[in-house]
């Protein structure tokens, strides 16, 4: 076979090919569009029954169409009800769980934790958190090390809607692992666990890990655990890590208690860093404590625009008494020093920062009553 021959076999195969590869992807869409098609046809009579319960309709008759549906059209409808079932809460969520259980959507999600494909776990573990089911408290916790992010993330926030203060342990263990979970996402579902994980909460303060101890002390602030406090002012007093103490500052202004103005004072320290000072200012604002105020005061001239800005807002927290204090800043940048060296020095640059944060904060107290009077 000639050079030119063997040029045109070969321009014939690759033609052949592409026509084939065309035919191909062309014929797989042409199919995944017929079988979407399908599925929404079956689905649509059945999401009607579905979107009914979710708007209160509890007429028996409707939970029993759902239950008595062909499995095919279950299947077709499904992924809404899943959608459907974390949103709703009440006794439209007490209903459609119902019929996940009448259905064996329970038995049925916990054969497929352990399938290969990483969205079918995600979802068998989305179904058992939404159905509140106790039970799978364990191998939803063997999911947090699932090695697909996505199955993680669902596996800890399902364990945040069972609500079992058993799962506080393995959540927190997730944060310094080699398949970590997101701080914040393992955060909501301790928050979701209340107070029942209180005590595993305030014991992980000494775990020898910091991010650990860094999300117990938020989580405490998050859910109320007023008898934490002591632990709490411990870890902003002595803890190691920054992150740690950060933390314990920004509970300490959530819980409220009036101990806790001390350490927060002490943490206000020049010699703290600027980012540790900045939380503690904020949380004396949301401890409401008058008594702060003339150390607010002070801070409205720190050279760091987060600390100062803090302590403005902080001030307005602390009611007429906290106003009147910015009112005084503001004003002292216009008052001329009565023995100053030269007729035409101006404020002292400290007090001029300092007006101007009380400034900021002050007409952003007037844009907010603005808006409390115009909103109906």
């Amino acid at each position: 076979m000639t050079l030119a021959g063997a040029a045109l076999v070969a321009l014939f195969v690759m033609l052949v090919a592409a026509l084939v590869l065309g035919g191909l992807i062309i014929g797989g869409r042409t199919v995944r569009r017929a079988r979407e098609a399908k599925r929404a046809r079956l689905a649509r009579p059945a999401r009607q029954l579905l979107l009914a319960i979710a708007a209160g309709d509890d007429d028996p008759a409707q939970v029993e169409e759902l239950v008595r549906l062909p499995e095919e059209v279950w299947l077709a409808v499904e992924p809404n009800a899943i959608a459907l079932l974390g949103k709703v809460r009440g006794e439209a969520h007490a209903l459609l769980v119902d019929v996940f259980e009448r259905r064996g959507a329970a038995w049925r999600a916990r054969s497929q934790l352990r399938r290969r494909d990483p969205v079918a776990r995600a979802m068998a573990a989305e179904v058992l958190g939404n159905l509140g089911r106790k039970d799978a408290l364990l191998p939803l916790c063997d999911l947090l090390a699932d090695p697909d992010a996505d199955v993680r993330v669902v596996a800890a926030r399902s364990l945040g809607r069972i609500g079992d203060a058993g799962a506080t342990q393995p959540l927190l263990a997730t944060l310094p692992s080699r398949r970590p979970v997101p701080a914040h996402v393992v955060a909501t579902a301790l928050t979701r666990l209340g107070t029942k994980a209180q005590g595993a909460l305030t014991a992980s303060l000494d775990d020898p890990r910091a991010p650990v101890r860094a999300t117990a002390a938020e989580v405490l602030g998050l859910i109320g655990a007023v008898g934490a406090t002591v632990r709490v002012e411990s870890a902003l007093r002595a803890d190691p890590s920054l992150e740690v103490r950060i933390s314990a500052a920004r509970s300490l202004g959530r819980l409220g208690t009036r101990t806790a103005m001390a350490p927060l004072l002490d943490a206000l320290d020049e010699d703290k860093p600027a980012v540790l000072r900045a939380e503690a200012a904020k949380a004396l604002g949301e401890l409401g404590a008058v008594s702060a105020a003339p150390v607010l005061t002070e801070l409205l001239a720190d050279p760091d625009y987060a600390v100062a800005h803090n302590a403005a807002r902080s001030l307005l927290r602390l009611g007429s008494a906290g106003r009147a204090a910015l009112v005084a800043a503001e004003h002292r940048a216009h008052v001329r020093p009565r023995h100053s060296a030269e007729p035409d020095e101006g404020p002292d640059p400290d007090v001029l920062l300092g007006a101007a944060h009380a400034r900021e904060a002050l007409a952003a107290a007037e844009l907010d009553d603005h808006r409390k009077q115009t909103v109906p």
